[in-house]
């Protein structure tokens, strides 16, 4: 039993309503938000009256009934709203459902629906969600992702035999070209020397990225398939190395960097910055010549990342591997580049060493990417498993799990911590007799003991394989669902066309008249809902700027506060020690500045990043939707949607260290300069030193919130201009299939465009019916 047959038999007692979709406008239907198309769903006997009675609802009713019929849409009947009903139910998604469930209780809430109804609805939605799973799990078995994607051709062979205006095959080669063109990126992180080259060779098959025991990987390395095998050097433009410079005055190890770098190079130094950033095209075999922290031309020092062209197996199909440099690399510039490359990866990989199990910075990064970056899941490589025993490498995976949940609970983390670590997954593996085995010396992995297979790496290409790279993974699945959705949008749009075209050729004077009136009427409805789309976009940019204002001032606030905290502990040990004759040391007083700066910047940073994401996932609520819609029905191929902007809002160890070293180098000095008797001016020049120190955070909040709110200005404006100019597609394209269908009206009023016509819509309705299974079943499985 279908959703629609259960519906009407538990809401009205009877079959589903008949009729026809013909006078629905289903394009908008299609596009309704879940508010609002629960309170068409909501419509029952008892409170129709009501309903129809209320301007909204009328409006409301008005834009779902298709203009072709003119009187139609001005008439509300019970029997107009169950076939809405019934057509929004035929063409539910089951993700929708949950969705439903939350404006139900909405609508419960403010008194517009009764308790015994709502509760009704909500028992009907539970049932039909669990049904529909069922269903799914069913109806994917019978489903294989290749076929499907090589059914798309299939239809798109069907369209083109139709005839069909030129700009919806415009339309279909441009989802399918969207869809071949596909990237998947999987990022490869880990401390220094955890062993990622030598796994990364292992998994590519073969030694193309150098390894050793002392650190060698000095640089992010972009991977990409190439059939002529180089590598692109992007080395620091000239800002970005001053920006290092400025930097470095705070931090002895980059400061060391610089100057170590300037020494080497000297008078050539700028040969390689430029204003623009040099980009240097080299052979693989020079590649450990830009790339190892080891050699000594240091030109790694230079670069800021590397492109590397291959035409490895692997990473065909628009496969990419970021391998990062160590996550306690002392170029924290090339960390942030690291951190907004990770944002970007459908895959994490981090890499540990099995014998060391999971230092503080492994676990730090671990709940960074999971907690703060949204990673969906993460794998985490065991590397060196083969230089332990079974029983090490199982107390080392379960101090890693401890460790992480002992942190978890440490940072106050308010969510599930066990569903947050069953979304890690672990795989020990012995990468170098992996590699062996991959390089043809197959003879020294197994005298070890070691098949390929008990190596794990054929563990980690079956996990790749159903993450990300196989024909039945979940971001084909997910690929394919977008493409087959916009060829169900097209296959709509020409039917409307087609159904367009047969009225026209059929009716009178009189009747074509008012066809036409109501046409130009639907234009200006379409240019009226612009308007509105782009007065949400502004208003969601202006409440963006609003909110973050609001949390400046809080954080702002906490900031002071724990300032004080800090300055207030910092000035009773002074006084305790003068009371008894033992001030606090150097070292004790800058430890205790380090770990409360640290913490407390720490906590602050976590939790307005918290804020401004949930803010920004609550304005973004159905962009990625309108996104995907606006790229994948576009006319042209050479059409660039705006993608949402993404921020890093992690805390910057630069800043944290010079506000650090500041409080460092004057707090001791002054607490050492005074006594009992001048306590109150040690407090007032405590106050002055904390203030300075602390006024860098309020400047980088400041500066955050500025960068975010120009990032999504932007965003939203570049997006109504979007929208505004598939609109006016649209309009152009009805406009112009209405110039061409008012040609045959005077042209031909043969029998054999009639058959045409009835053809097409037949074949259209076998078209529409198989797209929209085959997209329930992706969208529900």
């Amino acid at each position: 039993m279908d959703i629609a047959t259960r519906f009407f038999q538990t809401f009205y007692n009877e079959c589903a309503v008949e009729g026809e979709y013909s006078q629905l406008s289903c394009e908008i239907i299609d596009t309704l938000p879940t508010d609002v198309k629960s309170i068409l769903l909501s419509v029952n006997e008892n409170n129709f009256a009501l309903y129809s009675a209320t301007p909204s609802f009328q409006s409301l009713h008005k834009q779902c009934y298709s203009q072709h019929i003119p009187t139609a849409s001005d008439i509300i009947t019970i029997q107009s709203v169950k076939l809405l009903q019934r057509y929004l139910l035929q063409n539910l998604q089951i993700n929708e459902l949950h969705d439903l469930k939350n404006s139900i209780f909405r609508l419960n809430a403010a008194d517009i629906l009764t308790n015994t109804h709502a509760r009704n609805f909500i028992q009907f939605l539970n049932a039909t969600i669990s049904q529909a799973r069922k269903d799914s799990k069913t109806q994917a078995q019978q489903l294989d992702l290749h076929t499907l994607k090589t059914e798309l051709e299939s239809l798109q062979a069907r369209f083109l035999e139709l005839q069909l205006n030129n700009s919806f095959y415009l339309k279909l080669n441009n989802v399918l070209t969207h869809t071949k063109n596909q990237k998947f990126s999987i990022g490869i992180t880990g401390i220094l020397s955890a062993g990622k080259s030598t796994f990364l060779n292992a998994l590519l098959g073969k030694e193309i990225l150098g390894s050793s025991t002392i650190p060698e990987t000095a640089n992010l390395t972009v991977l990409k398939y190439g059939e002529k095998q180089c590598a692109k050097v992007h080395f620091w433009n000239i800002q970005e190395w001053e920006a290092l410079k400025e930097s470095a005055i705070h931090d002895e190890n980059l400061l060391d960097f610089i100057s170590t770098t300037e020494e080497k190079f000297g008078n050539t130094l700028y040969d390689f910055l430029t204003e623009k950033g040099k980009i240097e095209e080299i052979q693989l075999e020079q590649l450990n010549t830009f790339t190892s922290a080891n050699h000594e031309s240091k030109f790694c020092n230079l670069v800021k990342k590397i492109e590397l062209l291959t035409d490895l197996k692997f990473l065909q199909n628009g496969v990419e591997i970021v391998d990062t440099p160590g996550l306690d690399d002392p170029v924290t510039k090339r960390e942030e580049i690291t951190k907004t490359y990770i944002q970007t990866c459908d895959v994490l990989i981090h890499v540990m060493n099995a014998s060391c199990a999971a230092t503080q910075t492994d676990i730090d990064f671990i709940i960074e990417s999971l907690v703060e970056q949204n990673i969906s899941r993460l794998l985490v490589i065991l590397t060196r498993a083969d230089l332990i025993g079974e029983s090490e490498l199982q107390q080392s995976l379960e101090y890693t799990k401890s460790s992480l949940s002992m942190q978890l609970k440490k940072s106050h983390y308010k969510g599930d911590i066990e569903s947050l670590l069953a979304r890690i997954d672990f795989i020990p593996i012995a990468s170098f007799l992996a590699l062996l085995h991959r390089t043809n010396r197959n003879e020294e992995a197994l005298a070890q003991g070691y098949t390929l297979e008990k190596t794990g790496i054929l563990d980690v290409e079956q996990y790749l394989d159903t993450m990300l790279l196989g024909e039945n993974s979940l971001k084909h699945k997910d690929i394919l669902y977008l493409a087959y959705r916009a060829f169900l949008k097209i296959a709509l749009q020409a039917q409307q066309e087609v159904l367009l075209e047969s009225q026209i050729l059929n009716a009178s004077k009189e009747e074509l008249e008012i066809m036409l009136h109501e046409l130009e009427k639907a234009n200006k409805e379409l240019l009226q809902s612009l308007q509105n789309k782009q007065s949400e976009l502004q208003a969601k940019s202006q409440e963006l700027q609003n909110f973050l204002q609001i949390s400046e001032n809080l954080i702002n606030k906490h900031l002071k506060i724990e300032q004080e905290k800090l300055k207030s502990r910092i000035y009773h040990d002074a006084i305790y020690g003068y009371n008894n004759n033992k001030i606090p040391s150097k070292e004790t007083i800058c430890e205790i500045l380090a770990q409360a700066l640290h913490d407390c910047f720490v906590d602050t940073n976590r939790d307005y990043k918290q804020k401004i994401s949930e803010k920004i996932a609550q304005l973004l609520t159905n962009q990625e939707t309108e996104e995907a819609n606006l790229h994948q029905i576009a006319n042209s191929q050479e059409h660039v949607t705006p993608t949402q902007p993404r921020i890093i809002l992690q805390a910057n160890k630069e800043q944290i260290q010079q506000s650090l070293t500041f409080l460092q180098s004057h707090i001791p000095d002054l607490i050492s300069k005074h006594s009992l008797q001048t306590q109150n001016d040690l407090a007032i020049q405590l106050d002055s030193v904390f203030d300075k120190s602390f006024a860098l955070f309020y400047k980088v909040i400041s500066e955050k919130s500025k960068e975010i709110s120009l990032a999504f200005s932007t965003y939203f404006t570049a997006l109504g201009k979007q929208q505004e100019e598939s609109i006016q597609q649209q309009i152009t394209d009805k406009k112009e299939a209405l110039a061409q269908m008012l040609i045959q009206r005077e042209n031909s009023k043969s029998q054999d465009l009639r058959d045409s016509l009835v053809k097409k819509q037949k074949e259209l309705q076998s078209l529409i019916n198989e797209l929209k299974y085959i997209t329930h079943v992706l969208g529900a499985s």
